[in-house]
């Protein structure tokens, strides 16, 4: 096509194929066009590619008519087909206009002509930094741990990701997308009661004890949002909570955001201790807790305290939020009810998929009371504290087969072995200098040193050995401060445990 005249054949009246000149489509741009054969992209989206970006960037210009499919095949050793498919394409986003009887020409206005420009601006003499709000610049003081590194050694919290059920699921998700269910692609998230609501009622009474109708199940993409709920919904601006000192400091800076006034509580071996709370005014309205192996401390709560709290929430306008996310992964020791099963009227109730599933799927949910249901469903709606349509109803066709309870028997084995072989390890490595827990559920351990330690320092120094153990300082709020780590071995076989728990101990003899 580098030649100002093109001649291709045809048939002449006696059948010999007879060459007539024909208009030149001679644009330099044709030379810069090369194909990468056997790549995993096709060759017509190779060539649809690069004549989309010619066309764009103006080489073959507006209103230009383009060769026929037949003698670009020809020109560069492409079948008539793939140039067809190049050309299709082209026309169905925008760029190109094919005219019956006259061939196809390039569009004068493309897609991009709709976008808007960025104005120009001039730059103030003086630029002025914004200022965040009050509650923003309280955020900020949080120091927020940073969100854990999955690839890395004793990551806590996340389970074994290689052991995901990924054939199960695309299976499901075969045969979810092949029903062509238009309710699961749509805005309509409240036209019925989702079928992962169902399914969860149904579990958590088998399971866990409770009562409680689907209707009053929603479904978020994770426990902070259930805070952020029930804060709006049961709490006014200003009133006082109570969080679990040290806690999960993500959903105190969530109450915080909320214009709430949180107030961390001391924990220790028995968990959190309403009796020890301050009782001036205003009294506290909210009590945030996870009774069993609770993050980061590990405790679980005694029979004692949760009577305590049950009492202290039955006595006036006053609510639990019980974040319930070990109690599934359990292999020891006699089971725990959840505080909902006890106060149903007055224990707003989390948990999510996250930890006997996968993260990744950012799938929760939140039980509320009864009375307070319409509220509740009103406040998601308006915040849009949702979960994707198609992942709840894989994780409904998956809970409903029978796989989860099939997954979870198997999971416990596994997880069971390998908190047994990092405790063992850690007391053989780290001595009497910290207190290594005997763990009976969930994805972490928590060592306590016996003495203060600079227990930042010494995460920093593991992240370089790809090791992520978050110091247990940095889940302090109140003036008692522990130290310590808190481990992971979800994600670990027992190989990488061992050699982790080695190096933990170098590395803390080293900096401690």
């Amino acid at each position: 096509m580098d030649s100002t005249v093109v001649q291709y054949r045809h048939a002449g009246p006696d059948g010999d194929a007879v060459r007539t000149p024909m208009e030149a489509f001679n644009y330099p741009a044709w030379n810069l066009i090369s194909f990468e054969r056997g790549a995993a992209i096709p060759l017509y989206q190779q060539l649809f590619a690069q004549l989309r970006t010619l066309i764009v960037e103006g080489r073959i210009p507006r209103g230009a008519r383009l060769p026929p499919s037949r003698l670009l095949s020809d020109e560069l050793g492409l079948s008539r087909n793939t140039v067809v498919l190049a050309y299709e394409k082209l026309a169905t986003e925008g760029y190109l206009q094919k005219r019956i009887g006259a061939g196809t020409f390039v569009e004068r206005v493309f897609p991009e002509d709709h976008l808007p420009r960025p104005p120009a601006i001039e730059p103030p003499a003086e630029p002025q930094l914004a200022k965040p709000s009050a509650r923003a610049e309280a955020l900020l003081a949080l120091d927020v741990p940073p969100e854990r590194i999955e690839r890395f050694g004793l990551s806590p919290g996340i389970p074994a990701l290689n052991e995901f059920p990924y054939e199960v699921f695309a299976r499901l998700a075969g045969q979810h997308w092949r029903a062509h269910a238009a309710s699961h692609t749509g805005y309509d998230y409240a036209r019925a009661t989702p079928p992962l609501s169902l399914q969860i009622a149904a579990y958590l009474e088998e399971t866990r004890g409770m009562v409680c109708r689907p209707e009053q199940i929603l479904i978020l993409s994770s426990t902070v949002q259930a805070a952020a709920l029930a804060a709006h919904v049961l709490l006014n601006h200003g009133d006082r909570v109570l969080l679990e000192d040290p806690g999960h400091v993500t959903q105190m800076g969530t109450l915080t955001a909320c214009g709430l006034e949180v107030e961390p509580v001391p924990v220790d071996e028995h968990g959190f201790d309403i009796t020890a709370i301050d009782n001036r005014d205003p009294l506290p309205r909210l009590a945030v807790v996870s009774p069993i192996e609770q993050f980061p401390f590990g405790c679980t709560m005694s029979p004692a305290r949760r009577r305590a709290l049950l009492d202290w929430v039955r006595a006036g306008d006053r609510w639990i939020l019980e974040d319930d996310f070990n109690s599934e992964i359990r292999w020891a020791g006699d089971p725990v009810s959840p505080l909902h099963a006890s106060a149903p009227e007055r224990v707003v109730y989390t948990s999510s998929f996250n930890r006997v599933l996968a993260p990744g799927l950012r799938l929760a949910y939140l039980v509320v009371p009864p009375g307070t249901v319409d509220a509740f469903k009103l406040a998601q709606r308006i915040f849009s504290f949702y979960a994707p349509l198609p992942d709840q109803a894989l994780v409904a066709a998956f809970m409903s087969s029978g796989h989860l309870a099939s997954h979870l028997r198997r999971m416990r084995a596994i997880y069971r072995e390998r908190a047994g072989a990092l405790a063992d390890c850690l007391r053989e490595h780290l001595g009497d200098g910290y207190i290594v827990p005997d763990v009976k559920a969930g994805l972490h351990l928590t060592i306590r040193s016996r003495r203060e330690i600079d227990d930042r320092a010494i995460a920093r120094r593991l992240i370089e050995r790809e090791m992520d153990c978050p110091p247990l300082s940095r889940y302090c709020r109140s003036a008692l401060r522990r130290h310590g780590f808190v481990l992971g071995f979800g994600n670990n076989p027992i190989k990488q445990i061992r050699r982790y728990a080695e190096i933990l101990a170098q590395t803390a003899e080293q900096l401690g």
